[in-house]
């Protein structure tokens, strides 16, 4: 009796049949036991073969993130087919191409934008983070940071507590908030809007410092124009106008 295929064998062959019908090369990788299809373009299909329930020994294969497009949220880079691995490869690899690359492909430069544009943001807010400590490190007592990209947060605590002006300042939710269409042509919505949150800002403060804390908060607001944002800060880079109003610098429009 023969023994059957494993999926990295499958792979092998839906590999070679692949870079004889398509316009890249593919090889198979088997990173942390988990076989994957990638092309030399950076096309990641991932392949598994069911076990048990009702499609037992049939092949699960799903698109992958590309590296330079992680957690992108687009169905196109998560799409999955089932296929039966006894089929011919040449047949497989059709199958493949027809019902998940040419969509994969299709929205990989807007999530390739997206991907850049969310990094640039999580950049900007850690940048505002890093300002903020660095104010906070004139004061007396200890400044630490929760050192997230996703969830940054910054505590000031008073080296002696119940002594002094200021006991702690805490702050979280730092987000600028960003939210992103594909190109027109491709008329592809990247996922749901996440528009700016107001950073949450807790302090203990000696009673004595409020009139003195509440003038300075207004005249900070009165004069700076929360509005205006940096160019590499705004995730719009793929239009040529920013619907927040937001200016680009030339280089970045791509529109």
């Amino acid at each position: 009796m023969n023994r059957p295929e494993s999926v990295g064998e499958v792979g092998a062959r839906v590999a070679a049949a692949l870079s004889a019908c398509d316009e890249q090369a593919w090889r198979v990788t088997e990173p942390g036991g988990r076989v994957l299809l990638v092309s030399a373009g950076g096309d990641r299909l991932a392949l598994h073969l069911r076990g048990y329930g009702p499609q037992a020994g049939r092949m699960i294969v799903r698109c992958s993130d590309p590296d330079d497009a992680r957690d992108v949220p687009m169905p196109e880079l998560g799409t999955t087919i089932t296929v039966s691995p006894a089929r011919p490869a040449e047949q497989l690899a059709a199958d493949v191409r027809r019902r998940l690359l040419r969509a994969y492909r299709a929205v990989r430069p807007a999530a390739r934008e997206w991907r850049a544009a969310a990094d640039a943001l999580v950049a900007a807010e850690g940048a505002l983070v890093d300002e903020a400590a660095q104010h906070l490190a004139r004061l007396p007592g200890t400044v630490t940071s929760s050192g997230s990209p996703h969830l940054p947060e910054l505590t000031l605590a008073a080296a002696h507590p119940y002594r002094g002006a200021v006991q702690e300042v805490r702050i979280s939710d730092v987000r600028l908030g960003h939210e992103v269409t594909g190109p027109p042509e491709q008329e592809v919505r990247l996922g749901g809007g996440r528009w700016p949150m107001y950073a949450r800002v807790q302090l203990r403060v000696h009673p004595r410092l409020l009139p003195a804390l509440a003038r300075a908060l207004a005249d900070v607001a009165a004069t700076t124009d929360v509005d205006v944002v940096a160019a590499h800060q705004c995730p719009h880079t793929h239009q040529s106008v920013c619907p927040h109003g937001h200016d680009h610098l030339p280089g970045l429009r791509s529109g």
